[in-house]
């Protein structure tokens, strides 16, 4: 009789998600998940056969579930009473951390973008210009302690190892991130490092440069928020999660920064009304922008090919050069050789989180 009930009770609910869905207009993008969220496919014979139209419509009636987020909760909640250690691609961890599930990578882009880099490498090298790049681990390799037992995570020791063959002059910082892991380097509930994980990778790159990195007191800390939850979170939106802060270093409060060739100039590397919003960790250097020039009162130029992780990282860095460029290159669409030359820049550094360096198509035209 109790399984009966729960039946008529499982089908109430559908209906009643199907009458609201045919009530509510469909949304477009999910704050919570940040990604854009399947619309109504297209039907035609060519879609129908295929498969693809069911395949959409699948995915757009679980897009456009009413009350998706919460169901999401429920679903979260009921995985983690009943011991499960994974769901949405995020494995449960110890010490309350969520942490992205990466089992494997496209070895052919891969291919592709360890080409294009030790082209451009060439070409600094041609040109004078010291080179190197920082292929920064993710907290499943460096936290792995933290993990459940038997998780299956990829290798992301022979990314590193397959561009030391490729000739890549690499500054892994992997020893470095791994010597502080009790630390907080690695956001619970995102993907991203710290700014404190950031330091420590500077340090290394510096190391590596053959200088010595300031101690880590002689940058004044604040702490930019205590309510931070990032992408990790959005994926299982588990609301027994902890919060997770944002802080910021630095010697200069005031640097100015032009984005996108002075489509938006400011006196700040913080953009600090992203902190009202739930794309907190956008606080640093105003999210990804196609270029950025930050002026400082060190010596040189230095150019940061880079995706998100270089944003937190670019705070230790600006006082040391007289300026410090990035692009990023999914968005940029010139020459980086062109920019390098009439920009004069002094020194260049590659910096991708593995994942997103394996995967982004974009990294193949850094040499063009």
């Amino acid at each position: 009789m109790r399984n009966k009930v729960t039946a008529v009770l499982f089908c109430l609910m559908l209906l009643a998600g199907a009458a609201a869905h045919l009530l509510l207009a469909d949304r477009v993008y999910s704050e919570n998940e940040r990604r854009e969220l399947q619309q109504k496919p297209a039907v035609s014979s060519k879609t129908v056969f295929s498969g693809q139209f069911g395949s959409e419509t699948e995915v757009y009636l679980a897009d456009q579930f009413p009350g998706r987020d919460s169901w999401v909760a429920v679903k979260t909640i009921c995985e983690r009473i009943l011991g499960k250690c994974e769901s949405g691609g995020v494995y449960y961890a110890d010490d309350g951390y969520l942490i992205d599930i990466y089992r494997s990578w496209n070895g052919k882009q891969t291919t592709a973008n360890m080409t294009a880099l030790k082209a451009l490498q060439d070409a600094m090298d041609e040109a004078g210009i010291p080179m190197r790049t920082m292929l920064v681990p993710t907290a499943a390799r460096v936290l792995s302690d933290k993990l459940p037992p038997y998780a299956q995570v990829a290798d992301e020791q022979k990314v590193l190892d397959y561009a030391i063959l490729r000739g890549i002059r690499l500054c892994d910082v992997t020893e470095a991130l791994t010597a502080h892991k009790d630390e907080y380097i690695y956001y619970k509930t995102d993907h991203h490092w710290t700014s404190l994980g950031a330091y420590y990778a500077y340090a290394a790159w510096m190391h590596d440069r053959g200088l010595t990195a300031a101690p880590i007191g002689e940058w004044t800390k604040e702490q930019l928020s205590c309510i931070f939850r990032g992408t990790t979170y959005n994926k299982v939106n588990d609301p027994l999660a902890a919060c997770d802060t944002i802080d910021a270093y630095y010697k200069n409060t005031a640097h100015t920064v032009n984005y996108n060739h002075g489509y938006y100039v400011t006196d700040t590397i913080y953009e600090r009304s992203y902190l009202e919003g739930r794309d907190q960790y956008a606080v640093f250097l105003n999210s990804n922008q196609e270029t950025t020039v930050i002026n400082g009162p060190g010596t040189g130029k230095l150019l940061i090919l880079k995706d998100s992780y270089a944003n937190c990282f670019a705070q230790f860095t600006v006082d040391d050069f007289a300026e410090t460029h990035l692009i990023d290159m999914r968005f940029f669409r010139g020459s980086v050789l062109k920019y390098i030359a009439e920009n004069e820049i002094t020194e260049v550094l590659v910096l991708y989180n593995i994942p997103n360096f394996t995967s982004d198509t974009a990294v193949a035209r850094c040499s063009r």
